[in-house]
């Protein structure tokens, strides 16, 4: 009578295990559309061919390119980062073929023009994070850019904020440091999922007192604009934990109403404001 293995079982799952992890490891590194890889290579072009992206060549799956990721399953260009390599050009209109697309990373290059309408959901579904921060980009914001985390810090950017923000869902975003003017209040809303919002060093106007804070809100950067209006007493609920909170250099009055926040943010997230008061600036008369 044969003895049976009480070792074979387990040994034979580890190996199918392995089998299927091997498989899609190398379905991974080896399946790359051709209309993507096709589209990469149009946006190498279209930014002339940096040295940093050399890599990029028909000789290798896309997938496998530095700051290229893909879809394991279905080798579909899923991430695209090109950061920090100084490189001066348009935004590559190639990028709206890689219609798979979830995160876009451009940052801290010297991309100027404007900001591509399909830029947004409307042409790249599947987009939830865009990160154009420190780049020569100009002229307004697109009404298509209503993408979860939307980081424009650092531009020339100039106008207002599309009508369209107003309905969008954010988790972030960052508009810090542009030329933009007008009402930002429409970012607002007590049951918007936004989480952290900076404005910093643009010309918005609005009465910060009459927008409901987001429950979700713990960033919280206006600093130097023409805000007006009054601090929210909402900003010092007890169950509100600002990792950031600065309101500095705008246009607002009346008394800060007092929280946790009053402490850990000193007189420097407060000051420069038309006649705001109590801690931690000096008392009200």
């Amino acid at each position: 009578m044969e003895l049976s293995n009480p070792f074979r079982q387990p040994m034979a799952i580890l190996l199918a295990v392995l089998v299927v992890a091997a498989a899609a490891t190398t379905k991974a590194d080896g399946l790359c559309v051709k209309s993507d890889k096709a589209a990469l290579l149009a946006v190498k072009s279209a930014l002339g061919n940096p040295q940093a992206l050399s890599g990029w060549n028909s000789s290798a799956p896309c997938c496998s390119w530095d700051g290229v990721s893909c879809n394991a399953t279905t080798g579909r260009v899923t991430e695209l980062t090109v950061f920090a390599l100084n490189i001066s050009a348009p935004v590559p209109a190639a990028i709206a073929n890689l219609t798979k697309l979830q995160t876009l990373n451009l940052a801290y290059n010297q991309l100027y023009g404007p900001i591509p309408s399909f830029l947004g959901p409307r042409a790249l579904p599947d987009l939830t994070f865009l990160r154009l921060d420190g780049n020569r980009l100009s002229g307004a914001i697109p009404p298509t850019a209503t993408v979860f985390n939307l980081l424009l810090e650092g531009n020339l950017l100039t106008g207002t904020l599309p009508s369209t923000f107003g309905a969008a869902v954010f988790g972030e975003v960052d508009v810090a440091g542009n030329q933009l003017s007008g009402d930002a209040s429409m970012l607002f809303g007590a049951k918007k999922q936004l989480n952290a919002l900076r404005l910093s060093r643009n010309r918005f106007a609005f009465d910060l007192g009459r927008v409901e804070l987001p429950e979700e809100l713990d960033i919280l950067v206006i600093d130097h604009n023409m805000v007006y209006g009054s601090i929210p007493a909402a900003a010092a609920a007890a169950g509100r934990k600002w990792l950031a909170f600065d309101v500095s250099y705008n246009q607002l009055c009346g008394p800060i109403p007092q929280g946790r926040y009053t402490h850990r943010f000193g007189a420097k997230h407060f000051a420069g404001n038309k006649c705001l008061c109590d801690r931690p600036l000096p008392p009200c008369s």
